[in-house]
């Protein structure tokens, strides 16, 4: 009888372990997204204001647009979860294209 209380014990043990693992990286994830300015997301891809800008103009990387439509010198903001996805799909692409 000792046995099986162990195990039950054990196993209620566990399934709130991972519970609580569970709750810890949604947390960590929520927290680790932020909003990059133009020049912080320059620095955080590695990549000249040209090439993002550009990346921007063509709508080809996520990004948010502050400022009026058709403004000849927009706001973009960048959410640096976003970047991150669209980083390890780009590198997805560019090494299933050779």
């Amino acid at each position: 009888m000792n046995v099986s209380i162990e195990v039950a014990i054990r196993a209620i043990i566990s399934e709130e372990v991972a519970a609580a693992e569970r709750r810890i990286l949604k947390s960590l994830a929520v927290q680790s997204d932020t909003t990059l300015t133009f020049q912080e997301a320059c620095q955080y891809l590695h990549m000249s204001e040209y090439t993002l800008r550009n990346l921007c103009k063509t709508k080809r990387i996520p990004h948010r647009t502050v400022g009026a439509d058709g403004s000849r010198s927009p706001r973009y903001l960048f959410s640096s979860a976003s970047l991150d996805k669209w980083s390890k799909e780009q590198e997805s692409k560019n090494y299933n294209a050779r």
